[in-house]
């Protein structure tokens, strides 16, 4: 028996084990043949965890989210006569409001339509207007879909599940903290060209050692894949600055320049960040020694589980044995699902008793574990039998690539100002747990593997602890992967209002159907020790990290 896994092409986001009629999982023209598993619907839980550090805090930042499941009823002045109102703090050039607008009301993204115009005016209604005010800049951004939380929902979809929703989430932010990089013009775009990415980095001081008096600085950061909008309106993505000019005779903010972004990297600081994730994953086999493998390429496993033996065996056997097993103790009828391995380095100890695979999963990731999603192997002769292909990607930006972004002011300079400026100390790369990113090795001999397969988040929801709530005065962020679009759709057409806009204040987020990235600190346990990073990508469907900063 081989297995013939397959990756996804970017806008089709990854197969679930226990639906019943999902996307299926595909590679051009390979498909998941024999291993395909038939997992039934079934309550299986999902690994939550939480960190928490603390530091000085930014100035009071302001975020507010509009959520609707019926957005063809929603007009813009809806939207407008809810917006909250800037603190004279915010109302200038030196702080920006990033938008993002999901793909069914992508027409108010664009510069030409009356919305964003409107909007920019009420945000900075309270702007200083004696002499000549400087011009305000803003952020916009069309993204999949965004983060709804059950009880907003719960009357009307099944079990109260995750939710996901259309809507606007807004966020404001210092103009210093924020930093991109111009698209290449489009005429000489290639095909190789980058896809574009939001990143959103929270910095916090943590303090250990024996005392407690040793600080370091600690970073949690998010990154997001952005809508594929090619036939919404012609780019792949739609992620670009604006700037906005006071007009006097007008006594107004009028649209000046847009310039489209490939990046774009927030950053902000806090007395405290938590943080929690949910992962709708289930082990498949054990967790098994890695014995051979090069690049992303894993060749041999352990034959026996938890280092008992060094016997070699192919890394595709475990899993052509364990998934039609899972799937016949199921009866699951459909037969394509996604699959991931968790890479974990020799010092972690699994050994230790614990409350089950939730438990291990999020010790493991904690650690600095790695989730990869199995891209293609099984089958083959001679040399090539039984390997598995992995994804390496852990983040979206490069080992370098934060010294090439710039300000807004230099991107929207008359003259191109486009050299990168020394970044603000919190854009600093910090050392970073086996970075993949030179592609050096997904699996080391001597690392542990245990393979697991995503479940649908709706049947995982019940008896598990819901993301942390915000507290008064804090911001929640919430992103995460869109778990099945069509269902999501479907749910929210049934029994869905005539029409429907909730407002979460002190709110953002967002979801995408490709990918998001996730990085912690991982604290030392000795002072002289740095506080390292650990960073995984999670394509997950239905996977969500939110984070409480205050």
């Amino acid at each position: 028996m081989s297995v013939i896994l397959g990756s996804l092409p970017p806008a089709i986001p990854a197969r679930l084990a226990i639906k019943p009629n999902p996307f299926p999982l595909m590679s051009s023209h390979r498909q998941l043949r024999k291993l395909t598993p038939y997992l039934r619907k079934r309550s299986v839980p999902q690994s939550c965890f939480a960190t928490q550090t603390k530091a000085a805090a930014d100035d009071r930042l302001l975020a507010h989210t509009w959520l609707t499941r019926t957005p063809e009823e929603i007009t813009p002045d809806d939207v407008l006569s809810s917006l909250p109102s800037t603190p004279l703090s915010l109302a200038g050039p030196d702080h920006i409001p990033i938008l993002l607008l999901t793909p069914s009301l992508a027409q108010w993204a664009d510069t030409t339509n009356p919305f964003l115009e409107q909007c920019i005016n009420r945000l900075y209604r309270k702007a200083p207007t004696s002499g000549s005010p400087e011009p305000v800049h803003a952020i916009v951004a069309i993204v999949d879909k965004l983060p709804d939380t059950p009880s907003g929902l719960q009357d009307n979809t099944d079990n109260g599940a995750v939710a996901e929703s259309e809507g606007i989430s807004l966020l404001f932010a210092r103009t210093a903290n924020l930093q991109g990089r111009a698209a290449a013009p489009r005429r000489i775009r290639s095909s190789e060209t980058e896809e574009s990415a939001l990143v959103f980095s929270f910095q916090t001081e943590v303090s250990y050692g024996s005392d407690n008096t040793t600080l370091r600085r600690a970073v949690h950061e998010v990154g997001l894949r952005l809508a594929n909008t090619l036939f919404i309106n012609g780019s792949e993505n739609t992620l670009y600055g604006t700037r906005w000019s006071y007009n006097l005779p007008s006594s107004s903010f009028s649209f000046d320049r847009s310039i489209e972004l490939s990046r774009c990297r927030i950053s902000s600081t806090a007395s405290s960040v938590h943080n929690t994730l949910k992962l709708p994953l289930h082990p498949v086999g054990q967790r098994r020694e890695v014995i051979s493998s090069m690049g992303n390429i894993l060749r041999q496993l352990a034959k026996y589980p938890n280092g008992t033996s060094k016997d070699p065996m192919p890394a595709s056997s475990e899993l052509e044995k364990e998934l039609p097993r899972y799937i016949e103790e199921h009866n699951i009828a459909d037969r394509r699902v996604s699959v991931w391995a968790l890479v974990e380095s020799p010092s972690s100890n699994s050994q230790v008793e614990s409350d089950g695979f939730r438990t291990e999963l999020v010790r493991s990731v904690q650690a600095g574990g790695k989730l990869h999603r199995v891209m293609s192997g099984g089958g083959g002769w001679g040399k090539k039998q039984g390997l598995l292909s992995l994804d390496y990607e852990t983040k979206f930006l490069g080992p370098y690539e934060s010294n090439e972004f710039t300000t807004l002011d230099n991107i929207f300079s008359p003259f191109g100002t486009s050299t990168a400026q020394t970044a603000p100390p919190w854009f600093e790369e910090k050392p970073v747990v086996d970075d993949l990113t030179t592609l050096s090795q997904v699996a080391r001999p001597g690392d542990y593997i245990q393979f697991y397969v995503s479940v649908e988040p709706d049947h995982v929801q019940n008896g598990q602890p819901e993301l942390l709530g915000s507290r008064e005065g804090a911001i929640s962020y919430q992103f995460g992967v869109v778990f099945d679009n069509e269902t999501s759709i479907a749910q929210a057409e049934k029994g869905a209002p005539q029409k429907d806009l909730r407002v979460k204040p002190n709110y953002f987020g967002a979801l995408s159907e490709k990918a998001i990235t996730f990085s912690q600190p991982i604290v030392p346990i000795r002072p002289e020790q740095e506080v390292l990073e650990s960073g995984t990508k999670l394509d997950i469907p239905g996977c969500r990290v939110k984070l409480v900063a205050s």
